[in-house]
C-alpha cells in the first residue's frame, strides 16, 4: 500500500512537470516583433496582416486616419472577413479620420462611451495576432514621429486583448454617438431585423451546410467556412451549435451578432 501511494505521488508530480513544461514551451515558442516608425514602416506591416486575415479583426483605435489601412479593411471585409473598429469619440468630427469613410465601405463601427479618452491603439487578427504599440493609425505616426509596433502571437496575451475588445465592443458602445457619426457619413444607421418574415431564411443547418451556405448565411469568410467543415469531419459531426466555438476564429461576438441578425444554427 505505502508503494501504491508513492508511486501515486511520483505519477502526480511527474504529470505535473510535463503540464509546466509545455506551459512554458508554449511562452517560449510565442514570438514578438518590433517595428519602429521612422525605420521599419509599421503601415506596411499592418496592411501586410491585415491582407492575410481569414477570419476576422477586431480593432480599437484612438485615432485613425490612414486611408491606406482603411482601403485594405474594405478589400478584407469584402472577400467575408468580419471587421469591426471601435473608435474614440474625437474620430466623430475629426477633418481627416477615416471614420466616415470606413462607414461608407460597410464595416461595423462603433464610437466609445468613455468621456475623456478611449486610449487603445490595438487590433486581434484571427485570434492568433495582436498588433499594439504606441502607434496611432495615421500618415504622421508612419512618417514623421517616433512611434513603435509590437506583432504578437502568444495566445494568452491575446486572449486578454481579446476578452477586453468583447468588452468595449458590447458594454462600451455609445448609440447616439455611432448615429451621429452615421449621419456625419450620411449612411443609414442599421437596424436589427425585427420582421419575421425575414428570418424564415436565416436558419443553418450546420451538419450538412455547404461551403456556399455557411459564407451566405453567417457571413462569413470562405477559408473560415472551410475550417468549420474541417472540424465537422473531425467530430464525426456536431452535437451543439456551441461546437463552433472550437475554432478560435469564433469568438462570443460572431454568436451575438447571429443572434442581433436572427440567424438560427441547428444541428438537424
Amino acid at each position: 500500500m505505502h508503494y501504491l501511494k508513492r508511486n501515486t505521488k511520483y505519477s502526480i508530480l511527474a504529470f505535473l512537470i510535463i503540464v509546466l513544461s509545455i506551459t512554458i514551451s508554449i511562452s517560449f515558442l510565442a514570438k514578438t516583433e518590433v517595428y519602429f516608425s521612422l525605420y521599419d514602416n509599421p503601415q506596411k506591416e499592418i496592411i501586410k496582416n491585415i491582407n492575410q486575415a481569414q477570419a476576422f479583426i477586431n480593432i480599437a483605435m484612438y485615432t485613425f486616419t490612414d486611408q491606406e489601412i482603411a482601403l485594405s479593411l474594405a478589400k478584407a471585409q469584402n472577400r467575408g472577413i468580419q471587421v469591426r473598429v471601435y473608435l474614440d469619440r474625437s474620430q466623430i468630427e475629426s477633418t481627416y479620420s477615416v471614420s466616415r469613410l470606413l462607414v461608407q465601405e460597410g464595416l461595423k463601427v462603433r464610437i466609445s462611451t468613455n468621456n475623456y479618452i478611449m486610449h487603445h491603439k490595438f487590433a486581434i487578427i484571427d485570434n492568433r495576432l495582436l498588433l499594439t504599440g504606441s502607434y496611432n493609425w495615421t500618415l504622421a505616426a508612419n512618417n514623421k514621429n517616433n512611434e513603435n509596433l509590437m506583432v504578437i502571437d502568444d495566445p494568452e496575451v491575446i486572449t486578454r486583448y481579446q476578452n477586453q475588445f468583447e468588452k468595449l465592443w458590447l458594454e462600451k458602445y455609445n448609440v447616439e454617438r455611432t448615429r451621429q457619426l452615421f449621419q456625419k457619413a450620411k449612411v443609414n444607421f442599421p437596424l436589427t431585423p425585427l420582421n419575421p418574415s425575414d428570418l424564415k431564411n436565416k436558419t443553418i443547418y450546420i451538419n450538412t451546410a455547404s461551403p456556399e451556405e455557411l459564407t451566405k448565411i453567417l457571413q462569413i469568410s470562405e477559408p473560415l467556412a472551410k475550417k468549420i467543415i474541417i472540424l465537422r469531419e473531425e467530430l464525426g459531426g456536431f452535437k451543439d451549435p456551441q461546437d463552433l466555438l472550437q475554432l478560435p476564429e469564433l469568438t462570443n461576438l460572431e454568436w451575438e451578432e447571429w443572434e442581433e441578425e436572427g440567424i438560427k444554427i441547428n444541428i438537424e
